[in-house]
């Protein structure tokens, strides 16, 4: 059963739910209405209306479409129709959506051939009889009895290679951000509230893959704006001061469209194949570490993994202290894989390489000195086996005793942490987040969390890219402390404070504000 590892254990009680995502019992209450009683997952994060108040959340009716007009539907869905667009769809799509959805309309109106429209009360035992050759998944998906469950149906009805198009309000976009509990998508009606991170990881449990989430470019009048305001469970405070806005505006300004910021995605994803077993992808990057590989290897290898698989990735830099003759020696091992560069270009090159090759559910960093802990693996992955969160980190600041001491250079150790603490303030600021330690080694998160993403980073800067970009793509990490035993400057520590240290400053800044990656139509990992 999974524990409740999100929220304080005060917080989380149980409740008669048992989470369709990761099967915990443990839900925080969040806030509630005369027609909400909003709760959130203690295990994953997933997000529910418990209507009746005792995790039932049973008796949901669908309520009207509030966007019907056919040409605001055309514009307001342009990412989707985009999207659609820019496939070779072949056969017949199921579309899953309510009668007055207006994506029936929509997908009617551009030729699109509807094998079946599912509703989100058709989603009971037994399968349909047709395969289809993709799949449009409207906001009907916050109405099913079981997300995972639904997606793992619609998944059943599709081959290996077929797309799937979710059109989807987030819980993390900026209209919820914005509105908090003024949102107009807390209804009675819906039963789940998605971030893309929960979306990412139902999508996954349910056997799709290259998930990639892509804004709606949506506009908006002060009608809409009054009217969507109108829906909320709750008349917001402002409510009173919009509408007198729109009554003292000329007609044609009240109509007037303008751009906000958008609450909805376009998620796409891929049919996966099957897999039966949970493989892990260690990525070990080696430059002249002759002195600790061995020892590292030997204990990574003995170190087991109950109900996964290793795949063991090292990357060779041509060393110049015999670490290659070294590695060579694990040529022909059934759990690893050499990957043997010309030359050193810096560890982040290292690792992307590796990221390149790696094949596995999971993938995780190991550096090869032996700073850190292999029994903390166990804790490491667990929240990812049961699909609990995209990105974990080790964090090595959870309390002073975690902290870098260089018994031989206490003067370098507090240069050191004074360091982090900078750079980390740096971080959070720029992804207004409270990362404890973002240049841990132990970042262990699902290899689809990078599809989509481009890498450019070459030196330790590469620990910056990968957070933030992993952030800025929905995956705000899982921290959890591990044992660290940091090794100092004169025993082989690489990072350069002069060097390393101004190239980071560009880094975060390059990052937060250039494009995370060329998106959906990156093949690449």
């Amino acid at each position: 059963m999974a524990q409740p590892i999100r929220l304080v254990p005060q917080t989380a009680r149980s409740i008669e739910f048992a989470c369709p995502l990761c099967g915990s019992v443990h839900a925080a209450y969040v806030f509630g209405t005369k027609d909400l009683r909003i709760y959130r997952c203690a295990g994953c994060g997933l997000t529910f209306n418990d209507v009746r108040g005792n995790g039932g959340a049973s008796d949901i009716v669908a309520t009207p479409n509030p966007d019907r007009d056919p040409d605001r539907d055309e514009r307001q869905h342009a990412s989707l129709l985009e999207a659609l667009k820019s496939e070779a769809i072949s056969g017949e799509v199921m579309l899953v959506a309510d009668p007055d959805d207006e994506l029936a309309a929509l997908v009617a109106r551009h030729g699109i051939a509807v094998g079946r429209t599912v509703t989100h009360d058709e989603f009971g035992a037994g399968d349909w009889s047709e395969t289809f050759g993709a799949v449009i998944v409207s906001r009907a998906l916050m109405r099913v009895p079981n997300p995972r469950a639904a997606l793992a149906k619609i998944r059943r009805h599709l081959g290996v290679g077929a797309r799937a198009f979710l059109s989807l309000p987030f819980l993390d976009g900026h209209q919820a951000t914005l509105m908090g509990r003024n949102w107009h998508q807390w209804q009675a009606s819906n039963r789940w509230y998605f971030t893309r991170e929960t979306v990412n990881l139902l999508l996954l449990a349910a056997g799709f893959e290259h998930i990639w989430f892509e804004p709606e470019r949506r506009r908006y009048s002060l009608d809409l704006l009054v009217e969507r305001a109108r829906q909320s469970s709750e008349a917001p405070s402002w409510l009173a001061g919009l509408e007198a806005v729109r009554r003292l505006s000329p007609r044609r300004l009240r109509s007037h469209e303008f751009r906000l910021p958008s609450g909805t995605a376009v998620v796409t994803a891929t049919a996966a194949p099957p897999r039966a077993q949970t493989v892990v992808s260690i990525i070990v990057p080696v430059f002249n570490e002759r002195v600790t590989v061995g020892e590292m290897m030997h204990g990574l290898l003995a170190k087991q993994l109950p109900g996964m698989r290793k795949e063991i990735i090292i990357v060779e830099s041509n060393s110049t202290d015999g670490s290659r003759e070294l590695v060579r020696g694990y040529e022909g091992h059934p759990d690893v894989r050499l990957l043997l560069q010309p030359a050193p270009r810096g560890k982040g090159y290292a690792v992307r390489e590796g990221l390149r090759a790696a094949s596995g559910d999971i993938v995780m960093i190991q550096d090869a000195d032996l700073e850190y802990d292999f029994d903390d693996y166990d804790g490491l992955l667990a929240p990812l086996d049961h699909w609990q969160s995209m990105f974990v980190l080790g964090s090595r600041h959870h309390g002073d005793w975690k902290m870098r001491r260089f018994t031989d250079d206490p003067v370098a150790a507090l240069i050191m942490n004074f360091g982090h603490s900078f750079f980390r303030s740096l971080i959070n600021i720029a992804l207004r987040t409270s990362i404890a330690d973002p240049f841990t080694m132990f970042k262990v998160f699902r290899r689809d969390a990078l599809h989509g993403l481009d890498f450019v980073c070459n030196r330790f800067d590469f620990d910056i890219e990968l957070v933030m970009k992993l952030v800025r793509k929905g995956y705000v990490p899982l921290e959890l402390p591990v044992n660290y035993a940091s090794r100092s400057f004169a025993e082989g520590k690489k990072v350069s404070v002069t060097r390393d240290g101004l190239t980071w400053i560009w880094t975060i800044l390059k990052t937060r504000f250039s494009p995370i990656g060329r998106g959906a139509r990156n093949g690449g990992r």
